[in-house]
């Protein structure tokens, strides 16, 4: 399944990112992949555009998350898993 489809990606990661639901939060690159249905290299290059920008913020080494989202990232988290 790919979550917002009719969305432009950028606004399809920021959504995702924002989501108070269980696939919502602070995501890595993979993570972000997987939900969105992309490539690895588009969304690196869209997620560095969006940081640049100041839309969302990195919280670690390929893992960002809304700006202002105090929601820790965890592996273990059943969305990751799938």
């Amino acid at each position: 399944m790919v979550l917002y489809p009719s969305n432009g990606t950028g606004e399809r990661i920021l959504k995702l990112l924002k989501s108070t639901k269980e696939y919502g939060g602070p995501q890595s690159t993979d993570d972000i992949c997987k939900s969105l249905g992309m490539t690895n290299r588009n969304a690196r290059s869209i997620l560095s555009r969006m940081c640049k920008s100041g839309k969302i913020e990195r919280k670690e080494a390929g893992v960002y998350s809304a700006i202002g989202d105090k929601r820790e990232y965890s592996k273990d988290m059943s969305h990751y898993n799938e």
